[in-house]
């Protein structure tokens, strides 16, 4: 069993994906409490340290609570995914616009540095928006300048082969575009004792080149040949029924595709005991609903009678056709309608797009909005409350984690059956 600690680790996308690729989680830092309360229902072993990662995981601690959990201090991966609201252009658009090097957080993949130096494991892995690769510190500032000084810190950790990537989730079964920057690390030793390749990065070139230099790169990382992602009905027909309570927390339908199947296999051999939880669904409003209602009638376009300031909302496609998927599940349960029925998604449902399997628990509040989502820069209000569609939508799928996580498993075995 391999070992991982992961940071900044939200609701537990990435390590559930680690999970089912051989890896244990021993231990997690997160700063909002409820997506650490969602981490800790389902990984009830690893050690958890709640807040600020430059306190609740400082040096000492790491030496006095770590590295006594395995046996010569030996860990094989820290992954993490440090906030990415000021890299997002939607996050960042609903929040308040301001300088990105005035956001604390942007800062934070520096304390990430610090952790992967100080442990040093046989690898790391860095998450974050594909917003990232064009960003800029300030509004005069060069489109990648963030990138640059993101891969600058990870590439100069010594003793390492470090390589970036883009990945999209369609690519490894996820019902969405999710276009997702990851960095990886492996120790060199481990390269060069297995010859195992490391595609370069030129981050001299203009940023404009950063998305086709890193688009399925291979090397470090798995490729993916074309889309792999299921139709939306296929993803969530299953859900597909009225009455759901929390008192009858159970599936109404059987699995039938094998994505249901999928997401199922843990819940038992038997289908009508299946638990099911969180799909209750929003109580809209008439007018709302007839909105619903007149774009399913009108191929989705919002009637102009209807149409308010908030961001426009798409209906979710049934099947995918011979389209790539169009959609990345954001931390806002209104931005998508229902294929068929006039409403928004359940979180379930929403947990369903991210590829959480079912038997996957959130804690917390089931959503909440305006300030209390984005806080308010302007006035130093960084605080946010972190609802289970914001845990969800800001996870990493764990169909995709699952992936790179067999990539790593895979230099890391292949050390460890050679007799390393």
């Amino acid at each position: 069993m391999l070992t991982s600690i992961d940071l900044f680790s939200g609701c537990g996308g990435m390590s559930r994906g680690l999970e089912n690729a051989g890896f244990q989680c021993l231990a997690f830092n997160e700063i909002n409490k409820s997506a650490a309360d969602s981490f800790e229902l389902n990984f009830p072993d690893a050690l958890r340290f709640d807040g600020d990662i430059r306190t609740a995981l400082s040096n000492e601690i790491i030496e006095k609570e770590i590295f006594p959990l395995v046996k010569n201090r030996n860990i094989d991966l820290v992954c993490g995914g440090p906030p990415c609201q000021g890299f997002s252009g939607i996050g960042h658009r609903r929040s308040y616009a301001m300088d990105r090097k005035e956001i604390p957080t942007n800062h934070l993949f520096y304390e990430m540095i610090r952790v992967i130096k100080k442990i040093k494991p046989n690898a790391f892995l860095f998450e974050n928006v594909r917003g990232i690769l064009s960003s800029k510190w300030t509004e005069d500032g060069n489109k990648g300048e963030i990138f640059r000084d993101v891969w600058n810190g990870f590439k100069e950790i010594e003793g390492y082969q470090v390589q970036p990537t883009l990945l999209h989730g369609y690519g490894f079964g996820v019902p969405q575009n999710r276009p997702r920057i990851m960095i990886m690390g492996v120790k060199n030793e481990i390269i060069s004792q297995n010859n195992f390749n490391v595609t370069e990065f030129d981050e001299t070139k203009k940023a404009t080149t950063f998305q086709s230099q890193l688009k399925n790169n291979g090397g470090l990382f798995p490729i993916w040949n074309g889309n792999l992602a299921p139709d939306i009905i296929d993803v969530l027909s299953d859900l597909d029924f009225e009455g759901w309570t929390q008192e009858k927390a159970r599936h109404r339908k059987k699995p039938k595709t094998i994505f249901q199947r999928k997401m199922r296999e843990k819940l038992g051999e038997n289908w009508r005991k299946h638990e099911l939880h969180d799909h209750s669904f929003s109580n809209h409003s008439e007018r709302v609903e007839l909105k619903f209602k007149l774009m399913h009638e009108n191929d989705g376009k919002i009637p102009e009678e209807m149409k308010t300031k908030k961001f426009s909302q798409k209906i979710i496609p049934k099947i995918w056709g011979d389209k790539m998927p169009s959609i990345t599940v954001t931390s806002m349960p209104d931005d998508y309608v229902h294929y068929s029925k006039p409403r928004t998604l359940s979180v379930r449902e929403w947990a369903r797009l991210q590829t959480f399997p079912d038997h996957h628990r959130f804690s917390g509040k089931r959503t909440t909005g305006g300030m209390r989502r984005a806080g308010n820069p302007r006035k130093g209000i960084w605080d946010r409350e972190v609802p289970k569609y914001t845990q969800i939508g800001n996870a990493v799928p764990p169909m995709l984690a699952e992936a790179v996580g067999n990539r790593i498993s895979e230099i890391l075995n292949y050390q460890s059956n050679d007799g390393s």
